[in-house]
């Protein structure tokens, strides 16, 4: 590797790094961010796929960089996207045919651009498993061109075969190169390209990384603190391993008009990430990469149309980073695009220094634009909305409060606050939906022996009723029904004899039904008197949530919907027991809280 490469693959972490680190989230963010740290740092089973390279990596993390908990795991996350951004500058210069420089210069733009697009740029500023698969799929591509290249040694791509097999140990999306490897590996077989041997190694090098899930029934043996699965029962580790849990929102809606909105969305993701500029030009790159190298052009079409196929039929909310590797491919061909329109503006003002200084200006205003454009969208550095949600409906509760609680934007950072800031060791909050599932059932029997132990009989019931659908044996919905609403009710029952008890829930009329609520904070406290409850007013402080100096998605507005529900049910409250300056007061906080929704909603077009 020449020395221009090298500077080039430099200077692009570098930037990307800096930028990463200036919009660095503070602390803990929605979505798995809380549970993945704690799991990194307990060497604990994370959610589905168990994600053990990533789990061992983040305890390494946690042990050698500084800082708190969650800002080690996000640096984390800067170094694998920082690193990703510089790989794909090698495979842009080893695909592009052109001067070194020219092709320096390209390679390094347009992989800062990609690097500075919302959908990449967020892996590199909270904690998540998509920045090591980033990494993992970059390295991957670039050893499969540096084979192709140079196909004169097998050992590109037994590297290429190594690293596809770690890329399994993270993240199962990594199903999408394996269509285009095979192809690949079986046409260099069949042409006699490689020896059988090589390719033997191939399989080895691919299935030795895949022991590392061996690490995921070994620790769950030893029960570590989050166990998600209960992976020590060979059943529930394929379960695990294999997503079980997700097949529900896989290609679950034949519907031609669905399929079409989700192909549109996806679409729309793109052009958010390239700009109509970039896409135009991963157009106009697909032809010189398929003549110039024709198997790679091949190779990245697979993993692009497969990824395209695999997330527009995945309904989940949190989509948008199952597109990374498609954004990966698409640079790939924007860059052969800029670097042909490049050339065809240098042929036809031959000899112009000044036209050489436009066009190597034009290219390096390519990163400037996609950081303007998207640094608000982007910067995490004063997004707290996670953290505050948690902290807010904690400090609803009264001392040694229980909450019953759903949506895991609450629950996820309230782990992380409770269990690793020790923030209102006093409260608990129980995960509702978790509370189906046998493993969530252990986790409250070791952390909460004394619930556990007041409902046993009541959780025992549930748990023989739960077994036969977590094994998938024959079982009766209704009765795995019955026994669920029976475990909680008994819970509640028997902990609002010590303590007070609240929750969030409002849409599950089977819940409703058993009690009667009382709004409290952001909270409902379950109360059967038919009596005032004096509070102290909520605090509540509109500027976090309504300024413009952190971006707001409709994540926050989901949240908000909490709030703004609780607000108008404790003004409702307060005027039924004749309390006009407080019903006055509440119905102040659910104007704003329901303007800022409003605001939100229309900036995303609902």
């Amino acid at each position: 590797m020449n020395s221009i490469r090298i500077l080039t693959f430099l200077i692009v972490i570098g930037a990307a790094g800096l930028i990463y680190a200036v919009t660095l989230c503070p602390t803990v963010e929605f979505v798995d961010s809380g549970e993945l740290a704690l799991a990194c740092k307990n060497l604990g089973i994370a959610h589905p796929t168990g994600y053990p390279l990533y789990t061992l990596l983040g305890r390494l993390a946690a042990m050698i960089l500084g800082g708190e908990l969650i800002t080690r795991m996000n640096l984390m996350s800067l170094f694998f996207t920082a690193i990703a951004a510089g790989f794909l500058s090698l495979v842009m210069m080893e695909m592009l045919t052109m001067e070194n420089k020219r092709a320096a210069l390209t390679a390094g733009t347009v992989s800062l651009f990609t690097a500075l697009s919302p959908v990449w740029w967020s892996q590199g500023t909270t904690n998540e498993v998509y920045s090591l698969n980033l990494l993992l799929i970059s390295l991957f591509v670039y050893s499969i061109l540096k084979y192709l290249r140079k196909t004169s040694s097998p050992g590109w791509l037994i590297l290429s075969a190594y690293i596809l097999g770690m890329a399994f140990t993270n993240h199962l999306s990594a199903v999408y190169l394996v269509p285009g490897y095979a192809l690949i590996a079986g046409s260099l077989v069949w042409r006699r390209k490689i020896r059988m041997i090589a390719f033997m190694w191939m399989i080895a090098m691919i299935s030795i990384p895949l022991t590392l899930y061996a690490f995921l029934p070994v620790r769950a043996a030893f029960s570590p603190f989050l166990n998600w699965g209960d992976v020590s029962d060979s059943y529930f580790l394929y379960k695990h391993i294999t997503g079980w849990q997700y097949r529900i929102w896989m290609f679950s809606d034949a519907d031609i008009g669905v399929v079409l909105g989700r192909l549109v969305y996806s679409g729309e993701l793109m052009v958010d990430q390239f700009g109509w500029f970039g896409i135009v030009s991963a157009a106009a790159g697909l032809f010189p990469i398929f003549k110039r190298h024709r198997n790679f052009g091949i190779f990245l079409t697979t993993i692009g149309l497969l990824n395209l196929a695999y997330a527009a039929n995945y309904q989940i909310a949190d989509i948008d980073s199952y597109y990374l590797p498609m954004i990966l491919v698409i640079s790939l061909f924007m860059a052969s695009g800029v670097s042909l329109m490049a050339g065809h503006i240098l042929k036809l003002a031959v000899g112009s220094r000044f036209m050489k200084l436009a066009v190597a200006g034009g290219l390096m205003l390519l990163p400037v634009s996609n950081l303007i454009n998207n640094y608000h969208e982007s910067d995490r550095n004063n997004r707290t909305f996670a953290r505050q949600g948690a902290v807010d409906m904690v400090d609803s509760m009264l001392p040694d409060g229980l909450a019953i609680i759903e949506n895991w934007d609450f629950y996820s950072p309230w782990l992380y606050l409770s269990f690793e800031e020790k923030y209102r060791p006093d409260a608990i909050l129980l995960d509702k939906e978790l509370m189906r599932r046998s493993w969530y059932i252990d986790f409250i029997r070791r952390q909460y022996p004394e619930i556990y132990g007041r409902s046993e009989s009541q959780i025992r019931l549930f748990l023989e009723k739960v077994e036969s659908f977590e094994r998938n044996r024959p079982f009766d919905p209704l009765l795995i029904d019955s026994a669920y609403y029976g475990m909680l009710r008994a819970i509640i029952e028997n902990e609002s004899q010590s303590r007070p008890v609240y929750t969030n829930v409002t849409a599950d009329p089977k819940f409703l039904r058993m009690f009667r609520l009382v709004p409290d904070g952001i909270l409902f406290r379950i109360h059967d008197a038919n009596e005032y409850l004096e509070r102290p007013l909520f605090s509540f402080d509109e500027s976090g949530w309504s300024g413009e100096f952190a971006y707001r998605g409709q994540r926050v507005g989901q949240i908000l919907n909490y709030y703004n529900k609780a607000f108008t049910s404790r003004e409702s409250y307060c005027r039924y027991f004749g309390r006009a300056d407080e019903a006055e007061y509440y119905k102040i906080l659910a104007e704003r809280t329901g303007s800022i929704i409003r605001e939100l909603r229309k900036s995303d077009g609902n």
